[in-house]
């Protein structure tokens, strides 16, 4: 705050009661490092004895703990990566194998069991996984915000295991399946679609907490344990992708050619083995407390910058309030410059006028912290301060990027919908085996695991090699290129289906029916897209994952991967509109529409190609975008697991977090520390550096020396 506050409280220079209260000062200080001392041995004790160990602020403050390097031989029975992590890899494994083995083949369920049409199957998986991609952002808040990992975990796994077996049940009771033919009832749908929503929720509760809660098994202040943080975050998104390489592989052809009953009982089974590994560890689990949501600071900024839009802002920004020194009073967090644009935000850092500015009395607290407290409600009870301001501008400045994510997704969202309906239309035959049209899905695992190795070993050097080295904004783009050309290959495909089913008189038949010719057409032309689509995700998802950790202050990187999860989400749901709007014009006049029940019918090469125009529309926007777009990369003096527990698995389950990964690991090698960590030490400094200002800005209005 500027302007110095007079405190009738302090004795005159030189008097007894200035004497005394130095005094007073300096025994209270001692005598409160003595408590928090003691306090803090008194903490490791407890927590030893119930077989825990240290939280970070915890070994930051303890004068026990012995110094050690990263070189230095941790014993394995101290060692968290063979006492803990192994217990939440492997719950992690069988949670994404549950999850995958429902997500990766809903559709012909839908489909084939409840007798729904296929324009209807496709829109409500897609709102389906739309939800599934929002709800993390409430189990991260409840976690930060109020209970805790652990607990968050525990609670919405059971929600996540009622709703698993209730969709084994729907799949195997025959009361709760329509008959042949027959449209399934209110009540049968109902059953159905509560069980599915169950599961969204509980797997919003554990996606973006479980592989965070692994991180804070690891030590931050040791450094032999700090550089196995990448390592486990390694294993553990190998566990994901074998999962879902699993579920995509055998649990949906158990779907297709075993029985529903057993395809759904399979991941059912697997998640009561996740909560059963989970809870075998919980005894030697590290539970830090809940550290606080960046959500709810970014609402408090908002709120303040409406609270004060009528106040004028100065000329000159460096009197928008800030605390003194390098820190911010975000802990953890250095202080962010000033940056124009968006001055409106501004308005949330202006003070009151100092006249308005009541002096303090001589009736005020007798502590300083509580006479802090005091001055702040009667000055200005929403003020922020820049560096909350200036999170808030970091995230509203990567909006226009995000916007065109939007879009991208509902792109991808077609590899599990309209991709399986086609497949259904062709030939599945593979030698003897006959395969599930989802399994082919597993194609973009693939391809994005090859294309990863290519650009990052090939294509990168090379253009460093030739002094144009690839943004993030320009692999973006690349992306959403790799988009389009995949909706037209799939668009091209489709033509070469419909005019094989013409050739041979095949129109009126529907192939998901049991016994029905079968297109001479093998689902293996598919390859194409579905590699254009892996590569699209090279390029746009890993790229925004890139521009926002490199874009974020550190205290909101998490929010920034939050941001992006929602567009993933509302992709998703932008998918299911798509073709609803689309079936709603083209299925008039006794047309069945482009997204006819069969598929034989229908216009998909018109819906792809519908699609590909309109993400063209949106890449010619995005250039605009990031033409415009100022890079303004901050400095990071931490990494944040949060971040990577918010990425997006993706439907198929390679997931785009060991960008993260990459990017933390060089975070490691230069010393940095988990923002956590880093947040817990600095929380304290700032503390004492406040105090020791406001004492010298007393002193400097009394013209005396700082106590």
């Amino acid at each position: 705050m500027s302007g110095d506050l007079v405190d009738k409280t302090l004795p005159p220079a030189g008097s007894d009661g200035a004497k005394e209260e130095t005094a007073d000062v300096a025994a209270s200080e001692s005598n409160e490092e003595t408590i928090e001392v003691t306090a803090s041995e008194d903490k490791k004790r407890k927590m030893l004895a119930h077989n825990t160990t240290l939280s970070p602020f915890d070994m930051a403050h303890s004068k026990s703990a012995p110094p050690v390097s990263a070189s230095d031989k941790l014993p394995w029975r101290s060692n968290p990566m063979f006492t803990r992590a192994p217990f939440i890899i492997g719950q992690e494994f069988c949670e994404r194998l549950a999850y995958y083995g429902i997500a990766t083949n809903i559709i012909t369920f839908l489909t084939g069991e409840l007798n729904i049409s296929n324009s209807s199957a496709a829109s409500f998986v897609n709102i389906w996984s739309g939800t599934c991609y929002l709800t993390p952002l409430i189990g991260a808040f409840f976690a930060d915000a109020y209970f805790g990992r652990f607990w968050i975990i525990f609670w919405f796994s059971i929600i996540y295991m009622i709703g698993l077996t209730g969709l084994a049940l729907s799949a195997g009771i025959p009361a709760l399946l329509p008959d042949p033919g027959q449209n399934a009832s209110t009540g049968q749908a109902a059953f159905f679609w509560i069980m599915m929503y169950l599961v969204a929720l509980g797997t919003g509760g554990i996606k973006p907490n479980v592989s965070t809660f692994g991180a804070d098994q690891f030590d931050k202040e040791d450094p032999r344990q700090l550089k196995m943080l990448p390592s486990y975050f390694n294993y553990f998104y190998a566990s994901i992708n074998f999962g879902a390489i699993l579920s995509a592989t055998v649990i949906v052809n158990l779907q297709t050619n075993v029985s529903w009953t057993v395809g759904f009982a399979v991941p059912a089974g697997a998640f009561a083995v996740a909560c059963v590994i989970f809870l075998l560890g919980s005894k030697f689990y590290v539970r830090l407390p809940p550290g606080g949501s960046p959500f709810v600071r970014i609402f408090k900024t908002i709120r303040a910058a409406i609270a004060y839009r009528k106040r004028k802002l100065p000329e000159d920004p460096r009197h928008l309030h800030e605390v003194p020194g390098d820190w911010s009073i975000v802990p953890g967090q250095p202080k962010l410059p000033h940056t124009q644009g968006m001055k409106w935000l501004d308005k949330a850092a202006v003070p009151q006028e100092l006249g308005a500015i009541q002096e303090v009395s001589d009736e005020s607290e007798e502590d300083v912290e509580a006479t802090t407290g005091d001055l702040k409600d009667k000055i200005d009870k929403f003020l922020k301060t820049v560096t909350e301001v200036e999170e808030v501008k970091a995230i509203s400045r990567l909006l226009p990027v995000a916007f065109t994510l939007i879009f991208y997704n509902a792109i991808y969202a077609q590899m599990t919908t309209m991709f399986v309906l086609q497949g259904e239309g062709m030939d599945t035959a593979l030698g003897s085996l006959n395969v599930a049209p989802a399994t082919v899905s597993v194609l973009d695992s693939i391809s994005v695991i090859i294309f990863v190795f290519i650009y990052d070993m090939l294509i990168v050097p090379a253009f460093k090699k030739w002094g144009r080295p690839i943004s993030p904004l320009v692999r973006i783009g690349g992306g959403y290129v790799c988009a389009i050309l995949s909706m037209v290959v799939a668009g091209i495909v489709e033509v070469v289906r419909l005019n094989i089913v013409n050739d041979n008189n095949l129109e009126n038949v529907d192939p998901t029916q049991d016994g029905a010719p079968t297109v001479p057409m093998s689902v293996w032309w598919q390859i194409p897209q579905y590699a254009l689509v892996g590569m699209s995700e090279v390029g746009a998802m890993i790229g925004s994952m890139e521009l926002f950790y490199q874009e974020a202050p550190d205290g909101m990187r998490s929010t920034c991967a939050a941001l992006q999860l929602l567009c993933t989400g509302l992709g998703s749901y932008v998918a299911a509109a798509f073709v609803a709007i689309i079936q709603a014009i083209t299925a008039t006049g006794g047309s069945p529409g482009w997204v006819a029940d069969n598929v034989n019918q229908g216009h998909m090469d018109y819906f792809f190609f519908t699609l590909a125009i309109i993400m063209a529309i949106v890449l010619v926007g995005y250039v605009f975008i990031a033409r415009a777009f100022v890079y303004r990369t901050q400095e990071h003096v931490s990494f944040d697991v949060e971040a990577i527990a918010l990425s997006a698995d993706m439907r198929t389950g390679v997931s785009c977090a060991p960008a993260f990964n990459k990017a933390m690991s060089s975070d490691v090698k230069q010393g940095m520390t988990e923002f956590y960590s880093l947040r817990a030490s600095q929380s304290q400094e700032y503390l004492h550096s406040y105090l020791s200002s406001l004492r010298s800005r007393r002193s400097k209005v009394l013209n005396q020396p700082s106590v």
